[in-house]
């Protein structure tokens, strides 16, 4: 029998997660074990953690992780976070810099009274095509977020996995995303998330040239190690969580 290649490999792996992510909480205790190892980061470095959908049900865990990573430094703006890639911001132990990807009426209704709560800052990387659509926000309620001192970035039109789209698609998604959000909302959108966003087999330079391109000065993928000053904003790392899991299985994520 011949062996998975890498992209099967990373397919098969997609498919346990998304099965797992389906049972939050026990994705969280299966994780835990090897989070024992490992330890939340005493030293400098910038961390990009982000989320999803945080059911009400979450949000004390929500809570839990944002009071965790304040313990150990400052929950900055993604303004300030490039700040530090291009020094022109001190960064003298862990720092933090948080998003939200796709659209949920959750940010709305539970994770917007909490980083109210608690003076976060946030980005929230919309999937264009999800506004409005059963169980979302509305234009209005981005409009609301964007008030509440928070910005936004794009995460494409129909979220894809980009290395499946030829390169018209995948420009599309890219550019056109950043538009309609720009007309909806008013304000310049300069960043970008990749769905999934993993560069062996989800993106690649043709998509950050793409997004160059298109106007946008970061690019997010889902790297998980710190970022350091001189680092490329055109290849940030961030680190994805469920607000379900314990803060053993937030340090398989967030760690030295």
């Amino acid at each position: 029998m011949r062996s998975p290649t890498p992209i099967q490999r990373r397919l098969n792996e997609l498919g346990l997660r998304s099965r797992l992510r389906q049972r939050p909480r026990l994705q969280g205790r299966i994780l835990a074990p090897a989070g024992a190892r490992k330890r939340l980061p005493a030293t400098a470095g910038l961390y990009f953690p982000f989320y999803h959908d945080v059911l009400p049900e979450y949000a004390s865990g929500l809570r839990r992780h944002l009071a965790a990573f304040a313990e150990l430094g400052p929950l900055v703006s993604w303004d300030a976070a490039l700040e530090v890639l291009t020094g022109g911001r001190r960064l003298d132990g862990p720092m933090f810099c948080l998003s939200f990807d796709d659209g949920h009426a959750s940010w709305r209704d539970v994770v917007a009274p909490i980083l109210a709560e608690r003076n976060v800052p946030a980005t929230f990387f919309v999937t264009t095509a999800l506004i409005g659509q059963p169980g979302n926000l509305s234009w209005a309620d981005c409009r609301d977020l964007l008030a509440a001192g928070h910005t936004f970035g794009s995460h494409t039109i129909t979220h894809p996995r980009l290395a499946d789209c030829d390169d018209e698609a995948a420009v599309r998604e890219i550019a056109d995303s950043r538009t309609e959000l720009e007309d909806e909302l008013g304000t310049a959108i300069r960043d970008f998330a990749a769905p999934y966003g993993n560069p062996a087999v989800d993106v690649g330079r043709r998509e950050v040239t793409a997004a160059r391109e298109s106007g946008y000065r970061s690019f997010a993928t889902t790297l998980r190690p710190a970022m350091r000053v001189g680092d490329s904003p055109m290849w940030i790392h961030r680190q994805g969580l469920h607000p379900a899991w314990p803060l053993l299985a937030v340090r398989t994520r967030v760690h030295e």
